[in-house]
């Protein structure tokens, strides 16, 4: 949205408060599932939340210029979608840290999460680079088609290889137990806030 916010400003007439409002509507989403994406991680698994969050983050995001197109009042469905992009992008962190604390053995966390975070800055980097050159020779649309496909192939890829092309089958009964947490895991959250870190 950030690379495509000018083009789409000129297409549908936005004053520079419309895009601010549609482009910060995406933090306001993200903000809101950050500690519910650690929760329900912990207790279904950080593959499986992932897994979920990125087939629908991508395929609303290739779903993006549909919407704009279709609706009457494109300020009030970007708005929207951009919103719900950061509820579904709000779980990705949480859920690899839940993913990295249950499946990785401790002597290698600090590497693996280091990598996995440089691999979603780097993403940033190339889809700046090459969206920059697509909405210059194939319109903003262009960059959504592509950047969303690409994040359902890599659910995909993640659902064949990581879930063996089973699952992920999230269930009331699985939030509500302790799922794959421990109970020496488990943490008073008074002690917790109590401490001098926090």
């Amino acid at each position: 949205m950030p690379i495509c916010a000018v083009s789409m400003a000129e297409k549908f007439n936005w004053t520079k408060r419309e895009s601010g409002m549609v482009l910060g509507s995406f933090f306001w989403g993200y903000c809101f599932t950050q500690v519910f994406g650690g929760y329900v991680s912990d207790r279904v698994g950080g593959e499986k939340v992932l897994l979920l969050s990125a087939a629908a983050w991508g395929s609303m995001t290739a779903f993006t210029p549909i919407l704009g197109h279709l609706c009457s009042q494109p300020i009030f469905s970007m708005t929207l979608a951009r919103f719900l992009m950061g509820l579904l992008q709000g779980v990705h962190y949480p859920s690899l840290a839940s993913l990295c604390s249950q499946k990785v053995v401790e002597s290698e966390r600090g590497f693996l999460m280091s990598t996995v975070g440089s691999g979603s800055y780097l993403g940033t980097l190339v889809i700046g680079g090459v969206g920059s050159l697509m909405l210059d020779l194939y319109g903003w649309e262009s960059v959504f088609y592509v950047s969303g496909l690409l994040s359902v192939l890599w659910a995909y890829c993640m659902w064949k290889y990581l879930l063996n092309g089973e699952g992920p089958i999230i269930t009331l009964e699985s939030l509500g137990n302790g799922g794959t947490q421990s109970k020496r895991s488990k943490r008073h959250w008074g002690r917790l806030l109590k401490q001098p870190a926090v």
